[in-house]
């Protein structure tokens, strides 16, 4: 997937952003000189024909500089975490309980990122909502079943995650699968270096993704998505490999899609661009093996 001419102004906002938070401290002149040095770079490298989740690299390289880091939202994964693996055994025996466990489990899944996991306070309200949202929302791109038909005769799933938070609903969906088909080596792949709320080997182990994966890896990419031309060589064999393959959200859609592996994009679509690419609304979900996106 390219990106259009409304990513350049998206990336820019991810700047600002950021600024906002992490240099609250800087006189109004330094922030000026940083958000213009940073976006004029960001321009530059933003040639047409270049991915979005790219275009976000130079951001981060750059403010690195400033703050020694990329792990600007360190504080907000760890509480996501908690906040979701607090109901997790609640959550399991509400889908166990639930008409099709696994299909819900998916869509749970992939509607991790619209939970208003900030304010919950009791089960009873994530219950209500989660309820609510199974019944309300399907996806508009269907090809679970050929997802699970596929699982059948399936050895190495990889799993390819996303987010902080909805990682232990990942966790949650995976282990539905491996009840389902107990010989399956699942194999989860996480970001290699901390970029926006995109989970790390450390937000893994933090919820205990151990317990269901049959192995966790880096796939080597520091940018809010895959591309395989920056993961690791550890990432490929696992790739290679897969009999099946899931990439969870818009940014390793942004990456892969195109590519040719029997991959299955998860995924609520969030912004116009990727909407359009799938042929879908915004808020949109979507569990779908179509794969050549490229524009």
């Amino acid at each position: 997937m390219f990106a259009k001419y409304e990513c350049i102004a998206c990336v820019i906002e991810q700047i600002k952003s950021i600024i906002n938070k992490n240099f609250k401290d800087y006189e109004e002149k330094e922030k000026f000189e940083i958000m213009n040095k940073i976006s004029l770079e960001m321009l530059k490298y933003s040639t047409y024909g270049k991915k979005p989740i790219e275009m976000a690299r130079i951001i981060y390289d750059n403010l690195s500089e400033y703050t020694g880091t990329t792990d600007y939202f360190k504080e907000e994964k760890k509480q996501s975490n908690e906040t979701f693996l607090e109901v997790f055994d609640e959550m399991y025996i509400f889908l166990k309980d639930s008409e099709d466990p696994l299909k819900n489990a998916a869509k749970l899944s992939a509607l991790g990122n619209v939970i208003d996991y900030g304010v919950k306070n009791s089960f009873g309200e994530l219950e209500w909502e989660l309820e609510n949202i199974l019944k309300t929302k399907d996806f508009v791109l269907d090809d679970f079943e050929s997802f699970n038909e596929t699982l059948e005769n399936a050895k190495i799933l990889l799993y390819i995650h996303d987010n902080a938070g909805e990682i232990v609903l990942d966790k949650l969906f995976i282990k539905i699968i491996k009840e389902k088909y107990p010989y399956l080596y699942v194999i989860s792949a996480v970001r290699g270096a901390p970029v926006i709320n995109d989970v790390t080997l450390e937000d893994a182990k933090e919820i205990g993704l151990d317990e269901v994966s049959s192995e966790i890896i880096s796939s080597g990419s520091k940018i809010p998505g895959t591309l395989l031309s920056d993961v690791n060589q550890e990432f490929m064999i696992a790739y290679k490999q897969a009999d099946v393959i899931i990439s969870k959200g818009q940014g390793n859609f942004e990456g892969l899609s195109g590519e040719e592996e029997n991959i299955y994009f998860v995924l609520m679509s969030k912004c116009p661009v990727v909407s359009r690419e799938l042929g879908v609304k915004v808020g949109d979900l979507v569990f779908s093996r179509k794969n050549l996106f490229v524009k």
